[in-house]
């Protein structure tokens, strides 16, 4: 036996305290007689001391073995019982790749995985522990609990689906040896259909079972497909489809346009091959939908989307007087949209993602980008008064990025403002120590400041000016979504510095909604294939809304066949009965039951005892 917590046996001395009480409520026999007057002819005699006896009584037996069984059970005292066997340990590694969604025999790949995996769980018994993790695109723990809590598990195991391309079987493993690398007879059950790279399992550390659940099947895919526009608003499309199987494919692909057919086309791909197809479409088009009658068992990658341009558009209000170079510099990206007001008439647009002022500057920050050339003093950014350029020009290590390549040497800036900057602007570029490019963040402000005049500037003559002019728009308005992402990837999305939330509908139409903080990217984990739709809201305004494709196709997930067998590595054979040897069983509960008895017990004796008895 073995005592966990040995400092709870102090409290039996709970038992010289009960029977030192009941020595002192023992009583003389009260006797009924009809008169004292013999005793009153007795010679008195010498006080003698009575030896007090203890009177063993029921009641007394039943105080004494309470409080034995609650000293005990404080305990926590362990015993091996060889008939309750030894705590089972059993971590369920379920592969969530994409080829699990594969039907085979009337049901999917997956679907046989959580049956499997039902069935370890309505095996527990007693503490016997499951630990359930998804062994997808990234291992994650799914749940973990003992055989009372074998109703969630089992409910855990019919929210699993397909999480996407890859199945990360070494994260799960380190999972499942954090919970499990202490316990004696813990063991690893991983199900999955084997098509996917078998890990290095030289350094496992505990036994582990490898179910297959899947056989050789034929499967046909869209593992690649991409488009971009080009001169005269044309569309150049390539795709690449896979047939993994014995036997030669023919078969059509439908190729939509803004979700308009734009053509179909039968192909031919011989077995175990590729196909490549090129299409020049004419334009414009925002996004480009391709579908094959692939006639497999895993729809899920005969269709792939992809947007021809992830650029989103830029609305830029051109605060200036007359600043014609800065206009033509605009103009030239693609993406923007400009407005030019008068600094009079400027009233902030709250649809403007870059306001641009020129000879001028707010009168508070605005929310979302700002570029200010040339600041005149005022109270957000004030200065000393103009001073002669040097003719020295540093860039500073923070500003290595955004003016790489761009060549600033020899031009006469002139006269440039002494600028009070605030701690959060930084210098990145400086002209004999006095900023000249300044970039930084408030609040909900992405800031760049030009302390310099653009009127007569030579700058505005060389390439270096459209080349900075287009780096700092980019630089201060959030990147641009990608074309399409793969099902299972994480997505690191950068909203607009005003957004506070970003809403995540998914292709059922499924919506969820994660809070921003200002320029910290949010993450989106996609769980279907098809197309996403990302709203970025400042509080009540919707600021933008953008379309994001999720591909399940990949050219690692096209092959559904296994690519080893079921096995047993590191214990005994699957059909080989294993003997769990008597480990120590928590015993406190039980001492605790028997207390709660024992006092019931004495409760129902006391109420019941005779009247002569209790006195």
């Amino acid at each position: 036996m073995t005592i966990l917590a040995p400092l709870g046996l102090l409290a039996l001395l709970a038992l010289p305290v009960i029977v030192i009480l009941h020595l002192w409520q023992a009583r003389r026999r009260r006797t009924v007689v009809p008169s004292l007057l013999i005793w009153q002819q007795i010679p008195p005699r010498p006080a003698a001391r009575r030896r007090r006896r203890l009177r063993w009584t029921l009641l007394l037996a039943l105080h004494l073995l309470a409080a034995l069984l609650i000293g005990l059970a404080l305990a926590q005292p362990q015993f091996p019982l060889p008939w309750l066997g030894s705590v089972r340990a059993t971590a369920i590694l379920i592969d969530t790749s994409t080829s699990m969604a594969l039907r085979e025999g009337g049901n999917t790949r997956l679907e046989r995985a959580r049956q499997r995996a039902a069935t370890f769980i309505r095996q527990m018994r007693g503490a016997d522990q499951v630990v359930l993790i998804s062994a997808g695109p990234q291992a994650r723990l799914i749940d973990r609990g003992s055989s009372a809590d074998a109703a969630r598990l089992l409910a855990a195991v019919e929210q699993i689906t397909v999480e996407g391309a890859g199945s990360d079987v070494t994260g799960a493993l380190t999972i499942a040896e954090t919970f499990l690398l202490d316990q004696p007879g813990a063991r690893v059950v991983w199900l999955t259909d084997g098509a996917v790279p078998q890990p290095d399992l030289t350094t496992l550390r505990l036994p582990l079972q490898i179910e297959v659940l899947g056989t050789a099947q034929p499967n046909r895919a869209v593992v690649t497909l991409a488009a971009r526009a080009g001169n005269a608003g044309a569309v150049y499309v390539y795709a690449r489809l896979a047939n993994h199987g014995n036997q030669p494919f023919r078969g059509n692909v439908r190729l939509l346009v803004d979700e308009r057919l734009s053509r179909i086309e039968p192909v031919n791909i011989r077995p175990d091959a590729a196909l490549e197809l090129a299409w020049t479409l004419p334009g414009p088009a925002q996004q480009i939908r391709l579908a094959l009658n692939g006639n497999d068992g895993l729809p899920l990658d005969d269709a792939a989307v992809v947007n021809v341009s992830g650029q989103r558009p830029i609305n830029v209000v051109l605060v200036a007087d007359d600043a014609p170079a800065l206009v033509r510099a605009l103009q030239a990206i693609p993406e923007v949209r400009l407005t030019t007001v008068d600094p009079a008439a400027f009233v902030p647009d709250p649809a403007a993602d870059l306001t641009i002022f020129v000879n001028t500057q707010p009168r508070r920050w605005l929310a979302g980008a700002m570029l200010i050339i040339n600041p005149p003093v005022g109270e957000l950014l004030p200065n000393n008064g103009p001073t002669p350029a040097g003719t020295t020009l540093t860039i500073t290590p923070a500003g290595e990025a955004l003016l790489r390549d761009i060549n600033l040497g020899g031009i006469a800036w002139g006269r440039i403002a002494a600028i009070e900057q605030p701690a959060w602007l930084t210098p990145l570029a400086l002209s004999d120590g006095i900023p000249l490019i300044l970039r930084g963040r408030f609040e909900r402000s992405e800031v760049a400041v030009w302390n310099f005049d653009l009127s007569n500037n030579p700058l505005t003559t060389r390439l270096a000016f459209p080349l900075l002019v287009a780096r700092t728009v980019r630089d201060l308005t959030p990147p641009p979504a990608p074309a399409a992402v793969t099902l299972g990837a994480p997505l690191v999305y950068q909203a607009d510095i005003r957004a506070t939330q970003l809403a995540v509908i998914d292709p059922s139409g499924n919506r969820t909604t994660i809070a921003l903080q200002p320029a910290i990217p949010a993450t989106i984990e996609p769980s279907q294939a098809g197309v996403y739709r990302v709203q970025e809201w400042a509080g009540e305004q919707l600021l933008r809304e953008t379309q994001l494709p999720v591909n399940a196709g990949a050219i690692g997930e096209a092959d559904p066949t296994p690519r080893f067998v079921s096995a047993a590595i590191g214990a005994a054979p699957a059909q080989t009965p294993v003997t769990r040897a008597a480990t120590p069983q928590p015993l406190w509960s039980w001492l605790i039951i028997a207390a709660i008895i024992v006092l019931i017990g004495e409760w129902l004796y006391i109420q019941r005892r005779p009247q002569a008895e209790a006195r």
